[in-house]
């Protein structure tokens, strides 16, 4: 499966990345470094510019052979030279700044794993700083002999190649300056905003609303332009510039999906946005016209004379897309106790032949991602975190890598299982995937609990009887159990009232 790339160090995150068993372009396995060795320095530095190149950045593990099985090549004395002060120290020798680098030192199995996250390039890549040079040891002539190696050198940019950390070519040089363009689009918008603001014109900020014309509202904004203009008009119950918009945006979307993919992020941003707005000032009529946007641009996925999917890659990233959008709504839902929006974040069904047999839009998504090879387990999770640490409307309440949000989006999923099971009245595995229990269990417990302790949280969120309640309990954790088997990281729900529950309402406990 596909890695997905977030700024993360944990052991979770470390059993995951293991659980791959193979090196892809942004994650690379080493047996063994050792950073009191040039040679080593060197080797590491050309995989760390290398990987600044990807859209995402990358990983490094260091304890682990090719196939992710942690091996005992990393001594203590090794590991500690990964202390984050002296690794960026050793590699801002051969790397021009700025370059972000990360790194944590985690016992598996009583084995010390290092992991190593390397950031993108805001740049687009990394140009080295100096040569990277090493000697080793060779025979001439039958005499042993100092050789000088070269690496890389000053000037060099290299890029990963599949596995490989390789220069780049012309082909690199162009991919990713079109990345690179991509990428400052949202400057050059702050930018535009702030020279127009300076020269006191009003048509992109929210201080004389009443001289704007309706069509001011777009996506094409930059990000805090756009979100303080949809503060305002939700302020002043204006409707209409809103729902242009988000009449338009399903059509917008569909002349982006092949050809402008960042440019169909920043539309599903700003959409997601209104939808955390929504949230956040209580304007339910507001997130359910977001949903009927996000539902119709879902339905672009599904041809309309068959029903039946459009298997494109570019199709199919945009269902992972959205559905991605909606777990950073339905975290942010979870934290505001705002049961009746995580219902109808988790049980969209848009109108593909594909649902008459999957769920909702969370798990047909994932069956579809999985089968494309292009998301894991977690991928959902994952990248809703993303989503969220790229939206500040997507967590008003709290700072982007508080556990809070990452909590948050696994109840969200514990929860959209249960709600999925007891909509459709059916644990058919159609119906939901519990992605939570690749996590540990305290991050999604509460869900459970609440549902045994909230009788408001069970009511808005369960259709159902208690009995049906305690059996899709039942069924969800028994999945989530048996889903676990590779990780090590979930351990089951250890709550007695949740068990207590089970047992008493659940069909087993039924005389």
């Amino acid at each position: 499966m596909a890695v997905i790339v977030e700024p993360v160090l944990t052991e979770e995150k470390l059993r995951l990345l293991l659980d791959e068993q193979h090196e892809q372009s942004c994650l690379d396995y080493k047996r063994m470094l050792d950073l009191s060795e040039t040679r080593h320095v060197v080797e590491l530095a050309k995989d760390v510019a290398a990987m600044q190149s990807e859209e995402s950045g990358g990983y490094i593990v260091v304890g682990a052979d090719d196939r992710g099985t942690v091996v005992p090549d990393l001594t203590a004395t090794a590991a500690r030279l990964f202390d984050e002060a002296s690794l960026r120290s050793k590699l801002k020798k051969y790397l021009a700044e700025p370059f972000e680098v990360r790194a944590a030192i985690h016992d598996i199995d009583g084995n010390n794993v290092v992991l190593i996250y390397v950031g993108a390039s805001q740049q687009g890549w990394c140009i080295f700083a100096c040569d990277g040079e090493y000697a080793e040891e060779a025979y001439k002539d039958g005499a042993k002999i100092k050789r000088k190696v070269t690496v890389f050198r000053v000037g060099d940019v290299f890029v990963r190649h599949g596995t490989a950390s390789e220069r780049w070519q012309d082909s690199d040089q162009r991919r990713l300056v079109q990345r690179v363009v991509a990428r400052r689009k949202e400057a050059w918008r702050v930018e535009f905003r702030n020279e127009l603001a300076a020269l006191g014109e009003s048509s992109l900020t929210a201080r004389r609303l009443e001289e704007l014309p309706s069509s001011a509202l777009t996506w094409r904004l930059d990000a805090a332009g756009f979100d303080q203009l949809v503060t305002e008009l939700i302020r002043r119950n204006d409707d209409i510039p809103l729902l242009q918009l988000l009449t338009r945006l399903p059509s917008e979307a569909s002349t982006l999906i092949e050809g402008e993919p960042n440019e169909l992020a920043d539309l599903l941003d700003r959409l997601t946005s209104v939808g955390a707005l929504a949230l956040q000032f209580d304007r339910p009529q507001w997130l359910e016209r977001v949903l009927t946007a996000f539902v119709a641009i879902y339905n672009l996925g599904f041809d309309p004379s068959s029903g039946y999917e459009r298997n494109r890659p570019a199709i199919v990233q945009l269902c992972i897309d959205i559905v991605a959008r909606a777990y950073a709504l339905g975290a942010l839902a979870v934290r505001l106790e705002d049961w009746n929006s995580v219902r109808l974040l988790a049980d969209r069904r848009p109108h593909g032949e594909s649902f008459s047999h999957y769920g909702s839009w969370i798990r047909h998504s994932f069956t579809q991602a999985a089968r494309a090879n292009m998301i894991g387990d977690l991928g959902l999770i994952e990248r809703g975190h993303n989503v969220v640490r790229g939206l500040q409307a997507a967590h008003p309440d709290r700072a982007s890598e508080d556990e809070a949000i990452l909590n948050s989006l696994c109840q969200f999923d514990a929860l959209g299982c249960l709600v999925v099971v007891g909509e459709r009245g059916s644990t058919d595995s159609g119906n939901y995937y519990p992605s939570f229990a690749r996590y540990r269990q305290l991050r999604s417990a509460p869900a459970f609990a609440g549902m045994v302790h909230n009788t408001t949280m069970r009511h808005e969120l369960f259709v159902g009887s208690d009995q049906q309640l305690a059996d899709a309990m039942a069924e969800v954790l028994s999945r989530a159990d048996k889903e676990n088997f590779r990780y090590g990281n979930w351990a089951g729900i250890d709550d007695g009232a949740v068990s207590t529950f089970i047992a008493l309402h659940g069909s087993a406990g039924v005389s």
